[in-house]
């Protein structure tokens, strides 16, 4: 099973970034918008063990994901996690099947993500309806020199998942508690317009 490590840099200039990264060369996939379901079992309890069940879809295509914490834990300044990953045909008959067996719809999260790979690592340029995010993959040494390389601050770096991030945002924010965080339809509309015009 694969190890994951990752941090991410909050309130990233995304452009600069994509300015940076191109000008060094690294490699890119394109902005894409996606759009996530987390599963888990009526009463949480996936949360409860630190297992994320996620159906992405992205372009009518899906990744069925697991991550859990590793069996063998070792410290890191990382965030380190076993994946499981899949590629899903049809997302819709997933998400059925995945009901059928109990799973429920526990909350859902959007985000324009580009993907590049730099100095061993993959580092994604996240837009999320909160905030701009640089999030960067790789081993425990080349993510710092990677983020270096970049001009990201070290001592702007968080392990959280997007989904405590958010909830940390809304009560900053004062806003209701909500584990959802998708973009308004106006805005998606307008996301999905430019990405297609690229």
């Amino acid at each position: 099973m694969a190890l994951e490590c990752e941090l991410k840099y909050p309130e990233a200039d995304l452009a600069a970034l994509a300015d940076r990264l191109r000008a060094a060369g690294a490699g890119t996939s394109g902005r894409y918008f996606e759009a996530n379901t987390v599963y888990d079992r009526p009463d949480r309890s996936l949360k409860r063990e630190g297992v994320l069940l996620r159906l992405r879809e992205r372009q009518g295509q899906g990744v069925l994901t697991v991550k859990r914490p590793p069996a063998n834990p070792v410290p890191s300044a990382l965030k380190v996690f076993e994946e499981i990953e899949t590629g899903v045909d049809d997302p819709s008959a997933l998400a059925q099947a995945l009901e059928a067996v109990g799973f429920v719809p526990a909350f859902r999260y959007e985000k324009v993500r580009e993907k590049w790979r730099y100095m061993g690592c993959v580092v994604c340029l996240d837009h999320l309806p909160f905030g701009d995010f640089a999030e960067i993959e790789g081993e425990e040494a080349s993510v710092p020199a990677c983020a270096a390389a970049l001009g990201l601050d070290p001592n702007r770096t968080t392990k959280a998942t997007y989904h405590g991030l958010n909830l940390e945002y809304r009560l900053a924010k004062g806003l209701e508690p909500d584990e959802n965080f998708v973009f308004e339809p106006g805005e998606r509309a307008a996301l999905l317009d430019e990405i297609e015009n690229l």
